[in-house]
């Protein structure tokens, strides 16, 4: 804790110091001309990580005309960050800022006097709903004066951390479970005629597997550019338990690992049964990669006063630092490039299409538990 916040100083100038700040910065010979150079967002900071300077591009991205509606304000509060209510004294000051790259950057800048580097990852409420943002996020200390100031620029890499996901999805995952298919029918052509047939199921399984990771990425594509279409339809929620049931069975998730179902009988919901499955796949896939082999992982459903809730448990615990990070994109508890689709399109799919809402608890006593909140239509 930090002078009464959870991770960087709270302490503000006054706006006269601001406003002198922003026209020694204007009139230095490395002043606005040379920000407007830069290709990406660019902001001056001062040594309160307050904006003091702001880009035509970083302007033109937040909707304006002139720094003064930002001016005083600091990186997260300009981009409107959900955590900025979440800190005593607004952005940097709340426990989600210590897993911020461009927090983290600003602050050892500061304190090093010297250019640092992370990459961020920004959740921003917006008019259409939050949207998630991926940034490099680079800060170079520069004095002007007697005035220690910060610039920091932020590189747009959502497009690179895309291409990553993509390659990850079919450089590993689509082409591992495409060699368990053709291993499996090497074995159909050698093997005795009696077992073939078994063989012919597991194949027929882990061919749905890789249709469903590329129609997974697809939709989430999809998702993202607002083309995605909802369907729906009345399904029966213990038959589509039923079907991810079989379906991840003979997934390399589950081996050693058990899936347990819990449904109110006869329990139903008008939604859009693609968008719902694809929801309740993820939640439990990450159930079983975070639960140890032998684990239970707990599949369980019943209606509320307004739709119907749907639970996925498992026996892990995530840290604190991992819990704010969460539902960002392309962010992995695993430390993996390109993976951390999964939490991030749950929310996506749930919140922006589905028109529920996704929350989570985790502690060492109860385990983990994502909760999917839907009304009785989406």
């Amino acid at each position: 804790m930090n002078q009464g916040t959870y991770f960087a100083p709270g302490e503000r100038d006054p706006n006269s110091i601001v406003d002198e700040e922003a026209a020694i910065f204007s009139d230095a010979h490395v002043g606005q001309s040379v920000l407007d150079a830069i290709p990406d967002l660019a902001l001056v900071l001062n040594d309160k990580r307050q904006i003091v300077a702001a880009n035509t591009h970083c302007l033109k991205a937040l909707g304006l005309t002139s720094v003064d509606p930002i001016l005083g304000k600091r990186p997260g509060e300009a981009i409107n960050c959900i955590h900025v209510a979440d800190g005593p004294e607004g952005c940097g000051t709340s426990l989600a800022c210590r897993q911020c790259g461009a927090a983290r950057a600003i602050l050892n800048c500061l304190s090093k006097k010297q250019t640092v580097q992370q990459e961020c990852r920004i959740t921003a409420h917006g008019v259409d709903g939050d949207a998630s943002m991926e940034f490099l996020a680079k800060a170079t200390f520069v004095k002007v004066g007697s005035y220690p100031l910060v610039l920091l620029v932020l590189r747009d890499i959502s497009g690179e951390n895309r291409k990553e996901a993509l390659e990850r999805l079919f450089f590993h995952d689509v082409m591992n479970t495409v060699g368990g298919i053709i291993g499996l029918a090497d074995l159909m052509v050698t093997d005795i005629p009696q077992e073939s047939a078994g063989y012919a199921k597991i194949i027929h399984h882990l061919a749905e597997n890789v249709a469903d990771e590329i129609a997974s990425f697809r939709n989430l594509l999809q998702a993202e550019n607002g083309t995605l279409r909802v369907d729906a339809i009345m399904v029966p929620i213990q038959d589509l338990f039923l079907e991810i049931f079989e379906s991840l069975s003979h997934h390399p998730v589950c081996k050693g690992r058990t899936i347990q179902i819990d449904v109110q009988p006869g329990l139903s919901l008008r939604t859009d049964p693609m968008l719902l499955r694809r929801v309740v796949v993820n939640l439990t896939k990450n159930a079983l990669e975070a639960s140890p082999r032998g684990s239970v992982v707990k599949l369980s459903a019943v209606r509320n006063e307004t739709g119907v809730t749907i639970s996925v448990n498992n026996p892990g615990l995530i840290p604190p630092s991992v819990q704010s990070q969460l539902f960002k994109r392309s962010f992995s508890t695993k430390g993996e490039a390109g993976r951390g689709l999964g939490t991030y399109s749950i929310k996506l799919f749930t919140e922006r299409y589905l028109k529920g809402k996704v929350d989570f608890s985790s502690s060492e006593h109860e385990g983990t538990t994502f909760t999917v909140v839907l009304p009785s239509c989406c």
